[in-house]
Formats: C-alpha cells, structure tokens, sequence
C-alpha cells in the first residue's frame, strides 16, 4: 500500500472542470490490500432515495451546510451515513479531478481513502442496496468499450455482472491511469 500511498501523493489532478460554479458534491474511492491485491468498493444505490437510483457508483453525496463548505467532510459524513464506515478508519491518500455528472449537473470531488481489511460496514438499507469489492487490475482487464453488453455509454466496468459506468467509470478510469504503474507491479 506504501507505493499506491505514493502514487496518489504525487499525483496531481490535471483534468479541468469548465462547468461554472463550486463543487457541491463528494465521493470517496475507498481502497484496501488483501491478497496481494488492490480493491476498491462500490456500492449499488437502492431504488427508493437519491438522484441515482439502482446504480453503482462510490459512497458520498451532496454538501450539506454542516459541512462548511468542506468537500472531505463531505465525503466521509456521506461515506458514514450510506456504509457505515467511521471517518477515523479512514486515510486520505489523494485526490482526482473533479468531475460534472452529465444530466444532474451535480459537480463531483473524487477523494481515494485507504482502509483496514476486513471491515465491517452498516450499510443504510434506505439508501444502499448492496456492496460490491473489485480488485483494480481485474477491473483495468474488463473494462467495455461501444460494443458493451450492458448498452450504457462507455466505459463500462462489469463487476458482480452489474454496469459501473457514467461519471463513476470516468473516475474509475482515471484511478486506473494514476496507479497504472503500482498496479501492473502486483
């Protein structure tokens, strides 16, 4: 995990927003070790609350005025109330580029956190369906272009025979290119 700490320290986010106005939203990439592999988590949205109703993305959400503005508190107050996951288990290795949704206008600050495995989440039943865990060099293998079997706009990542694709699978793909290197080492 040193290297991928490493990687993600240097890293500094080069693609531009050009959507006006700030941030409003945050997402936490949570990784972890297990057997000599990188994973990452996805959750599956349930069907009854939110903007993205049934689909994969990371655990976060919108600012709420109790977080001052702060997109990492964001972060981790959404991450806790959807997975259960205490903000103090979590190590803050980097961020990526921030990133509009394509139809809610909702603009996205991606953080990568690292955490203890095993962990036990609380998933919100409310909001999460389920969780989902991919270990990042499967995901580089199986990533859809055009002809994709899920007919989703590219990329798309199969994982559990379920798409991670739109703003999520952006983020996933630049995670990629930024570990590529530490990744490919495993």
């Amino acid at each position: 995990m040193d290297k991928v700490k490493d990687q993600l320290f240097r890293y500094r986010p080069s693609l531009q927003d050009p959507s006006p106005g700030p941030a409003n939203s945050a997402v936490l990439v949570l990784l972890f070790s297990y057997s000599g592999r990188i994973w990452t988590t996805f959750i599956r949205r349930s069907e009854t609350v939110g903007l993205h109703r049934g689909q994969m993305g990371f655990p976060g959400g919108m600012s709420e005025p109790e977080d001052e503005g702060d997109l990492l508190r964001t972060a981790l107050r959404e991450t806790e109330e959807e997975i259960g996951l205490f903000p103090e288990d979590v190590e803050i290795a980097g961020t990526l580029s921030l990133r509009p949704t394509l139809k809610t206008g909702l603009r996205v600050q991606p953080f990568v956190g690292i955490i203890p495995w095993p962990y036990r989440f609380f998933p919100d039943p409310l909001e999460i369906r389920s969780i989902h865990y991919a270990p990042l060099k499967e995901l580089g293998r199986s990533v859809e272009g055009e002809e994709n079997s899920f007919g989703l706009l590219p990329p798309v990542y199969p994982v559990d025979g379920l798409p991670v694709w739109g703003l999520t699978a952006r983020i996933v793909t630049e995670l990629l290119e930024v570990l590529g290197p530490v990744i490919d080492e495993l």
